[in-house]
């Protein structure tokens, strides 16, 4: 075998009842029950510890209407959650043009407030 070749972590396996098995590195096979939203096939290129099993939504583009330019995108913007970590709950995962930062329901609320 080549060194340079990539290690993949196997695939998920579907199971019957919706769930999906992730084998993990330090939990073995664990059986994951998405929420409505979450659109990843769990598939990782190198097996994740349990804590970094991750859910994520499918990304939207958050819009400004701007007296200027009318309707403009921001930034793209999901769900995203580690539920087997020691922060389990639902983030806003918004990408910005230094990465991306996660924010809960206080910083969404102030982040992107509903308009009146």
């Amino acid at each position: 075998m080549s060194e340079d070749r990539p290690v993949v972590a196997p695939e998920p396996r579907r199971n019957a009842d919706g769930t999906v098995t992730v084998t993990t590195t330090d939990a073995g096979d664990v059986v994951v029950a998405c929420p409505p939203w979450c659109v990843a096939g769990h598939g990782y290129r190198h097996a994740p510890a349990k804590a970094e099993i991750t859910h994520t939504s499918e990304p939207v583009w958050a819009l400004a209407d701007t007296p200027e330019h009318g309707p403009t995108s921001l930034a793209e913007a999901g769900l995203v959650q580690w539920p087997y970590s020691d922060r389990p709950q639902v983030f806003l995962s918004i990408e910005t043009d230094d990465g991306h930062i996660e924010v809960g329901p206080t910083g969404a609320h102030r982040d992107a407030p509903v308009p009146r």
